[in-house]
């Protein structure tokens, strides 16, 4: 039954890919019918890596697989989009043969915080990280405390793997409260009080407000509860003195396994430098040293992607919660200002259908001349844009690829695209196109 399982799988995946389709999810979904517990069998004699939480997933496992290879290991990851039970499937049939074995030591596996009790039964993981833990889409997460209960859960069917926790986040760090899994900590030892949404923090533990010595951002900082002493722990991997570098990304100390080193990261965004760190901790868990190879990482598609056009450019950033895009804006705030801006909002069932999360999020900061609003929700856009200053949003309504894409080649000049999930899945694919570069799966 197994042969016959991902035998069909695979030709499937083939079948997908030969029609210029990415095969992440609907080959999986045919073998969990087939056999719903074919992952016990595809997961063996694999080293597994799970990485969840609310922000972070996907660049996290980028630099993870990156490091790997740099390393010499072999090692793959589920594609972006495909991080729930099918996707994992589909990403284990690819990398194993016929008759169920892998062909790889290192499995990375991005796990959506909702799929990951159902994930985390069938695979016998060696490190779950936990990036983060916000409010992301209501109408699919609820509020965090579900997301929190859901990643509890799934731990308990993981009782061997080591977690590595971000000692910044209070949600993240209350995992550890009661578990006997092995425990790893990062963080950041910075007080940069980053201005975003989502700051208001209470204690997981008795539900008082958190008074904070120092803070990141958002909720992320040097946290302690005054009514039951539940208080943020000194990171066992932690970064400090964070500066800019020339290059646009950033210079900084770090420490791990008790030896302190300089370090570099090309990307920008301080929340890039929270992947960084917790792709560090996983490393450490696994006793593996990367020789500064993260410092060259250029980032993960969709993320602070760039496209060329003659001589103009796209960036592509990926905005999905309000902490997300708080952050995105306080990196392009930075740049010059003869850009355009493009504020891309869908509300397709991956995006979530309540978009009423980009009412908590600030775009006075970003001051630029040329602003336009465009995807399935582009009015509501320019509605909220319009209440923060921007008087002339042009709208581009529905997804009309056609019209954007000439505007940017017309243009000659250099544009930031801000897009919520499906708007960036669609919008990559029609870049791809015009201006070059490769599919996500490839």
């Amino acid at each position: 039954m197994v042969f016959l399982t991902i035998l069909i799988a695979k030709l499937i995946s083939k079948l997908l890919r030969f029609m210029n389709k990415g095969a992440t999810s609907f080959p999986g979904k045919v073998a969990l019918y087939m056999k719903y517990d074919i992952l016990n069998t595809l997961s063996k004699g694999v080293d597994i890596i799970c990485v969840t939480g609310t922000n972070g997933k996907t660049t996290t496992c980028a630099m993870l697989e990156y490091a790997l290879r740099t390393a010499g290991k072999t090692c793959f990851v589920n594609k972006s989009g495909a991080n729930m039970i099918s996707g994992v499937a589909s990403a284990f049939i690819e990398n194993s043969s016929l008759f169920g074995r892998c062909k790889k030591e290192y499995a990375i596996l991005e796990c959506d915080e909702n799929s990951f009790p159902e994930i985390s039964r069938y695979l016998d993981s060696k490190v779950v990280a936990i990036t983060n833990i916000f409010r992301d889409q209501l109408d699919r997460y609820g509020e965090t405390d579900s997301a929190l209960l859901s990643i509890e859960n799934a731990i308990k069917n993981m009782p061997f793997a080591t977690l590595v926790l971000n000692a910044d986040c209070p949600m993240t760090y209350s995992l550890s409260e009661n578990s006997s899994n092995d425990i790893l900590t990062f963080g950041i030892n910075e007080n940069l009080n980053l201005a975003t949404a989502d700051s208001i923090a209470f204690c997981p533990i008795c539900k008082s407000e958190l008074i904070y010595k120092s803070r990141v951002y958002a909720r992320l900082g040097n946290y302690f509860c005054p009514r039951c002493a539940y208080k943020r722990v000194y990171p066992d991997v932690f970064i400090e003195d964070i500066s800019f570098s020339s290059e646009g990304g950033y210079e900084f100390f770090i420490t791990s396994n008790g030896k302190k080193e300089l370090s570099s990261l090309s990307l920008g965004g301080i929340y890039n430098i929270y992947n960084y760190c917790c792709a560090k901790a996983v490393l450490s868990a696994l006793n593996i040293n990367e020789n500064g190879a993260l410092s060259a990482f250029s980032g993960a598609f969709g993320r602070l992607e760039k496209f060329k056009n003659n001589s103009n450019e796209v960036l592509l950033m990926l905005v999905k919660n309000p902490v997300g895009y708080a952050n995105c804006i306080n990196y392009v705030s930075k740049m010059k200002k003869d850009i355009n801006i493009v504020f891309a909002l869908n509300d397709n069932d991956a995006d979530g259908r309540d978009i009423s999360w980009i009412w908590d999020v600030s775009f006075s900061k970003l001051n630029f001349s040329k602003v336009f609003a465009y995807g399935r929700r582009a009015f509501d856009m320019a509605l909220r844009l319009k209440y923060d200053g921007f008087s002339d949003v042009q709208t581009i309504d529905g997804e009309n690829n056609s019209q954007l894409i000439n505007l940017i080649k017309n243009s000659g000049e250099d544009f930031v695209v801000f897009a919520n999930y499906t708007a960036m899945m669609n919008l990559r694919k029609h870049f791809i196109k015009s201006f070059g570069g490769k599919e996500f799966w490839e």
